[in-house]
């Protein structure tokens, strides 16, 4: 779970709002983290009588990669010298087959997938 929260005060309304992101890999985690910081934040607000108001909105669900295709790219790269980790990504990329990190090797993956011709850079 990965959570990010902005506090921003409004003095002449004396009111204070309260912005965030909670990531999950899974409905559960993310079930459990959102009742969990709800939790947190209605017993802030309820210690100094403030009102509180929720809104909640599922943005994107995490995105799965076909297995065949993670089992080719993983080749492929595997093939032409670079090292292969697996991991989850907190970031969605939509519309793609598969992402894939980087880490300091830009300009030899560019060049990959841009010659590469079964795979397309996006």
């Amino acid at each position: 779970m990965r959570c990010t929260f902005v506090e921003e005060i409004d003095e002449e309304e004396k009111k204070v709002t309260i912005s965030g992101e909670i990531r999950a890999f899974s409905d559960l985690d993310l079930r459990r983290s959102v009742e969990s910081v709800l939790r947190d934040i209605s017993a802030a607000s309820a210690s100094i009588e403030a009102v509180l108001q929720v809104r909640v909105l599922r943005t994107a669900t995490p995105a799965v990669i076909h297995p065949g295709v993670l089992e080719t790219l993983a080749y492929d790269l595997r093939s032409n010298g670079f090292s292969i980790r697996f991991g989850r990504s907190w970031s969605s990329a939509r519309n793609v087959r598969a992402a894939v990190g980087i880490r300091g090797a830009e300009r030899d993956l560019t060049a990959f997938f841009r010659e590469h011709h079964a795979w397309k850079f996006a």
